[in-house]
């Protein structure tokens, strides 16, 4: 496979990108594109392709279905298999966004993933609702604590186990959580230090119960103060009683009307119980007791509103588990919905774990080529760990520190909590790209196709070259066609020179202006001076050249005195509106420019012209060129000189009438340097009224480079910067700055 021919269209923003990609004589391909011009997009789509979804890429903006047509140069369809992109940040926005540290491939770690997203999901729906219930705010570590012996790897094993046991009949019961059942276990503590006074209470309780004519116990049946207030509940709008109906006790006399009788004669029967001698009496007993401990008043006050519970809280073990199948038993549907989701699921996870197992060895040789290669302030290890859904052994990542007291493990959260620190999730992500690469090395047979997106961004320098390196090694490795994607210039140029990357294999991506996605020829990756310096006969590149010479000046010569000073002083004048800009002519430059490097080729046009008028004139051929370069960043040094002398034109112009003519002057005069925002703010406090202006003096502010360097590093803002931006600024400039 020497060539690829990509023909993709309304793909995740991408409008339209149809280009060859040779590979002839050389595997990587290596493509430069500013951020949010194509990068992402690309390596999405094909991520989608490789993962055989194409049916599911369209355009984000239109949001009508995509088409991928990725052929070889014999006109066959590349495999969607051969296609893998690297995902070093979660780029596919299915992927969960918590992750776990469960050991495997993609594939596998995906379909692991995506279980544990989909009963997370119904889990926290449920326990959400539980939660609002029960009042209390830590209800999935409660059932862990109280059913799993505080292991979450146990938690779906024994849900499935109390949830058989449910039958609906259950009391749902209200109160809340914390108060019966609370962390520190003083309410049990309580119980099972008093509960010879709390037998003889609820002894004492029952046995005037039987006078009651509504409390009652039966066949092992209690309608108690719980039931009693359900049923008053169900009648409190009256609607029951006012269709005729009527509630009848079991003496087959009291006849009940209304909600309000109701409420009254549970008031009145529990009230005579309460102020029975011998009930009275048992429960201050308890009372005392319970009132020397302030953390144990709202117990009090459910045993106190329902003293039909404590002889269930006698059994407190067996009453916590009630309780809780009560709640299972009012959210039946939610309940069952996760239950039948972790069935269903096992098959799967079971064979899941098994493959796992298997890919082990080579996991191990994968963390020893990352902890090799890359310096992170932790080493990366496989420890097994119990899984979080079947409760079997499985592989997991952890992370040794080395910290002042010894090493310390820390191993990622479980369930829901499921979350990395932003170094061991890059980590992750690394290692996911290395494994399946030696995987990959192994299975032979056909090209591998592999994408890497900004595969360093995020990195300190030390690792970034660490990934360099291991590109290089990978570019000699037999069967791997690489797609390098970057939107750091730097890391482009640094590819580019030591994986010794073909000129005819390199690009900078841009958009033309039928919104399609172009790739130019390779440009400034050695010295862009030299580039410009060697094409200054163009007005462009000798505009260009102004800013360069200037701090070519101030790095190399003391510009306090003499003519270091004056040339450096005309050179500023010619980027900012200075008392000198109005005498300087294109040969004046043109003369310091000659003096300070070594040049053959200038301008031999228009020299007596004002250079603020030359800069002015080619910016305005630049906004009528039919087909202006995206890429040449000479074209947008002079459209960003000439926007912001346009701005300090308007600005002292204003200025002037704003303040007396000799405030002005001292004002003017005496500004050493951010001459632009100094004009502005001025500006800003004295003069403006007009929103719109301020907005594009801002904007003239936050997108004219106020600094030019000779260091290349520095040359990616203004590549990053769109010709059609500053193009349209110029314009607005010119227009409405007058």
């Amino acid at each position: 496979m020497n060539k690829i021919q990509f023909n993709l269209e309304h793909c995740f923003g991408i409008t339209k990108f149809s280009q060859e990609l040779s590979f002839e004589g050389e595997n990587v391909v290596l493509i430069y594109a500013p951020n949010g011009l194509m990068k992402t997009s690309f390596a999405k789509t094909l991520l989608f392709y490789g993962q055989g979804k194409s049916d599911k890429v369209k355009d984000v903006v239109e949001d009508i279905a995509g088409n991928i047509d990725i052929k070889d140069e014999q006109g066959n369809i590349i495999l969607p298999a051969s296609v893998y992109v690297s995902n070093c940040e979660e780029s596919d926005s299915e992927t969960p966004k918590n992750i776990t540290s469960f050991l495997a491939d993609s594939i596998l770690k995906q379909q692991y993933d995506d279980i544990l997203r989909n009963l997370s999901e119904k889990q926290k729906a449920l326990f959400k609702e539980i939660s609002d219930y029960a009042r209390s705010s830590d209800i999935i570590s409660e059932f862990i604590r109280t059913f799993c012996e505080g292991k979450s790897s146990l938690f779906y094993r024994k849900f499935e186990e109390l949830i058989t046991e449910v039958n609906g009949d259950e009391i749902p019961y209200d109160f809340k959580y914390n108060s019966i059942f609370d962390k520190d276990g003083k309410v049990k503590a309580f119980i099972e230090a008093n509960r010879s006074a709390l037998k003889d209470y609820s002894d004492k309780y029952q046995s005037i119960l039987h006078s009651s004519k509504l409390f009652k116990q039966n066949n092992g049946k209690t309608f108690g103060t719980y039931q009693a207030s359900e049923l008053s509940k169900s009648v409190a709008d009256n609607t029951f009683f006012e269709v005729s109906h009527r509630i009848v006790l079991g003496d087959g006399v009291t006849t009940i009307d209304s909600s309000e009788s109701l409420t009254g004669l549970i008031s009145a029967e529990l009230s005579s119980i309460l102020t029975d001698g011998n009930v009275k009496k048992a429960f201050e007993k308890i009372d005392k007791k319970v009132g020397a401990n302030d953390s144990l008043r709202q117990f009090k006050e459910i045993i106190e509103n329902h003293p039909d519970l404590v002889d269930r809280l006698l059994d407190y073990d067996n009453f916590h588990k009630e309780v809780w199948k009560g709640y299972f038993a009012k959210l039946k549907n939610k309940a069952d919905d996760l239950l039948t989701a972790y069935q269903a699921s096992k098959p799967t996870l079971d064979s899941v774990l098994r493959q796992a197992a298997e890919q082990r060895t080579a996991w191990e040789k994968t963390i020893s080529i990352f902890n090799r290669r890359f310096t992170v302030p932790f080493e990366v290890k496989i420890k097994n760990q119990t899984d979080l859904l079947l409760n079997e052994e499985a592989a997991a990542l952890s992370f040794e520190y080395s910290t002042p007291s010894g090493l310390k493990e820390v191993e990622s959260k479980v369930l829901e909590d499921v979350v990395l620190s932003k170094g061991e999730l890059r980590a992750f992500y690394t290692l996911q790209l290395l494994f399946a690469i030696e995987k990959m090395k192994h299975d032979g047979g056909q090209d591998h196709i592999l994408v890497f997106d900004d595969i360093s961004d995020s990195f300190d320098y030390k690792n970034k070259y660490a990934i360099v390196e291991y590109l290089c090694d990978l570019k000699v490795e037999a069967g791997f066609k690489m797609i390098i994607l970057t939107h750091n210039f730097d890391f482009y140029r640094t590819i580019a020179s030591r994986l010794g990357v073909k000129r005819n294999s390199i690009y900078m991506a841009y958009k033309d202006g039928n919104n399609e996605i172009k790739l130019h020829k390779a440009e400034y990756l050695k010295e862009p001076f030299k580039l410009i310096k060697n094409n200054a006969q163009t007005p462009e590149c000798f505009i260009a050249l102004i800013p360069l010479v200037r701090n070519l000046i101030e790095y190399a010569k003391d510009t306090s005195i003499g003519t270091p000073k004056s040339d450096y002083l005309k050179l500023t004048s010619c980027l900012h509106v200075k008392t000198e800009t109005t005498n300087l002519t294109v040969n004046d430059i043109e003369q310091i420019i000659r003096s300070n490097i070594d040049i053959r080729n200038l301008p031999t046009e228009n020299t007596t012209s004002n250079i603020k008028d030359y800069i002015y004139s080619m910016a305005d051929v630049l906004c009528v060129r039919p087909n202006l370069d995206e890429i040449n960043i000479e074209n947008k040094i002079v459209l960003a000189i000439a926007i912001r002398l346009k701005a300090e034109d308007y600005l002292i112009s204003k200025l002037k009438l704003c303040m007396p003519n000799g405030d002005f002057d001292l004002f003017y005069n005496n500004i050493e340097s951010n001459q632009t925002s100094v004009l502005t703010k001025k500006f800003n406090e004295l003069c403006s009224s007009n929103n719109d202006i301020q907005l594009l003096i801002k904007e003239v502010n936050l997108i004219t480079p106020e600094n030019i360097h000779l260091n290349s590093f520095m040359f990616e803002p203004i590549i990053d910067m769109s010709v059609c931006r500053l193009k349209k600024l110029y314009i607005d400039a010119k227009t409405q700055l007058v």
